[in-house]
């Protein structure tokens, strides 16, 4: 019987791995595409990236249907607790610097973006919007219902999940052209840290609302941050964001650690 149960075990691990190998391929099909098959779209990257964000969160939905995986969407309170208790401190972080970056390019600094300052930020709202449906979905939905189908450890699954998530990001070594390696390979690290606090706080809080919006909040931060990286180069500055998510990423994991603790001790 332990054996059976080791590899049924096994079997669904396989298969979160299948899924997110799948999902990721099928994203670069989706794009290319796009970029193929309507030749403006090359122009206009964010968008045809939105676009295919849209088609690949239809296709998750379909699925997750079609196999009938249960992902818990939760209550308002539910997730009003992620955001605004266990989230706290990315929620404050991604607000603070999202304002804090985004004043500064309009206050002068716009440089590159021009008049088109306002179209880019919504575009890439809306994409960091649907970036963080999709990997919700996929990782703190799908994977987490195949890992505790046979598995009932949530630590386990945690570490499990954030894994996955953390090396999904290795699609930077192809696709990053402009990221440096430290860059990269401080994106997987803490996109693994990152990825188990999302589990930690979905189980706590049974809303997978709550961690899409944490999830997107601290890539649009990121994303706005980026920009005034830009222009702050251009005017013989520099500016790395980088160092300033250490503290927040490392408070975040004692959080989780404390939320897991709490939840083993009340058993």
């Amino acid at each position: 019987m332990k054996m059976d149960s080791k590899i049924r075990n096994i079997f669904w691990i396989f298969i979160s791995i299948g899924v997110v190998v799948i999902f990721l391929l099928y994203k670069v099909l989706v794009l290319s595409l796009l970029m193929n098959g309507i030749p403006i779209m090359r122009e206009y990257y964010d968008i045809a990236n939105l676009i295919a964000n849209v088609i690949d969160i239809i296709s998750i939905i379909i699925l997750l249907l079609i196999f009938k995986m249960k992902v818990s969407k939760g209550s308002m309170k539910g997730c009003a607790k992620g955001i605004c208790v266990y989230g706290l401190p990315i929620t404050a972080f991604s607000l603070f610097y999202s304002v804090q970056a985004i004043y500064w390019i309009f206050n002068g600094h716009a440089g590159l973006y021009g008049h088109k300052m306002v179209e880019k930020l919504v575009v890439n709202l809306l994409l960091y919007l649907t970036v963080g449906i999709e990997e919700e979905l996929i990782f703190r939905g799908v994977v987490l219902d195949c890992i505790f189908r046979k598995n009932k450890t949530i630590v386990l699954g945690c570490l499990y999940s954030g894994l996955l998530f953390g090396l999904a990001h290795l699609e930077n070594l192809i696709w990053g052209e402009d990221m440096n390696p430290v860059t990269i390979w401080s994106t997987i690290i803490f996109g693994c840290i990152i990825g188990f606090v999302w589990s930690v706080i979905y189980l706590r809080t049974k809303s997978l609302w709550s961690v899409i919006l944490l999830h997107f909040a601290w890539d649009f931060s990121e994303y706005c941050n980026y920009m005034m990286a830009i222009e702050r180069y251009r005017y013989s500055g520099s500016y790395n964001f980088l160092v300033r998510q250490i503290p927040v990423i490392i408070i975040m994991l004692i959080v989780a650690i404390v939320i897991l603790h709490r939840k083993n001790s009340n058993k």
